[in-house]
């Protein structure tokens, strides 16, 4: 909606400092040439995202930015991750399922002799809002029997219910976009940018242990990573 990438662009450019009022709806109607309707649309799902706020009776601001940001060189659990930045860690939508592995995933996880594998789709928010969906493979005899066994943690789980500790990670990070499922659970539109997170997880004895696909909701997150000159 150009409404909708209009105000993103006053925003991202700095334009509209945060706190600022935005212009009045009249304004904006005017500007756009279009129906008051179709502007409270576009203003409704920035307030929505946390990108506006409305206050009553005295008009539209640009909301407080909030992200979740981090290096990728510490291997820390998502909760953990949205908890060091004062947010409460929740988890909506789980499907446990098991299935047969594909030829890279038998390949990645030589080490357990698999038949089938576990798989776990689950919504993470932060403060109960969607910020990131995750699929995540695992040996089939690490998997929960149900939701509750799981907990809000992977990494906490696989160590307390089977001693094994994640130690290390092999990721890749890409640009990809929302589609069907994923876009209703995270509440963006289709076609969305998010950030994927590919990761094979290692345990102590370099074992691969888990295999993950997060999908971030790029408002939410930022990815800081130190480089040094050779």
């Amino acid at each position: 909606m150009e409404v909708v990438e209009f105000i993103r662009s006053k925003i991202e450019s700095g334009e509209w400092s945060y706190g600022e009022k935005i212009p009045s709806e009249n304004e904006l109607s005017d500007l756009f040439d279009v129906s008051r309707a179709t502007l409270r649309e576009g203003v409704a799902y920035l307030v929505t995202r946390g990108i506006l706020r409305r206050q009553r009776g005295v008009g539209t601001f640009v909301g407080k930015k909030e992200e979740i940001s981090g290096g990728l060189e510490t291997l820390i659990s998502i909760t953990q991750w949205i908890e060091k930045h004062g947010y409460q860690a929740g988890t909506s939508g789980t499907v446990l399922l098991r299935r047969p592995l594909s030829a890279a995933e038998r390949e990645i996880f030589k080490h357990w002799n698999l038949s089938t594998i576990g798989e776990i789709r689950r919504v993470r928010t932060a403060n109960e809002k969607p910020v990131m969906y995750c699929v995540d493979m695992i040996p089939d005899k690490f998997m929960p029997n149900n939701v509750t066994d799981l907990g809000n943690s992977l990494f906490q789980y696989l160590e307390d219910q089977w001693g094994q500790r994640v130690t290390v990670a092999r990721s890749t990070i890409e640009v990809t976009v929302a589609t069907g499922e994923m876009a209703e659970s995270l509440a963006v539109a289709r076609g969305a940018p998010l950030l994927r997170l590919r990761q094979i997880h290692y345990n102590q004895d370099m074992e691969a242990l888990l295999l993950s696909q997060d999908h971030f909701v790029s408002e939410r997150f930022r990815f800081d990573i130190i480089r040094r000159r050779s």
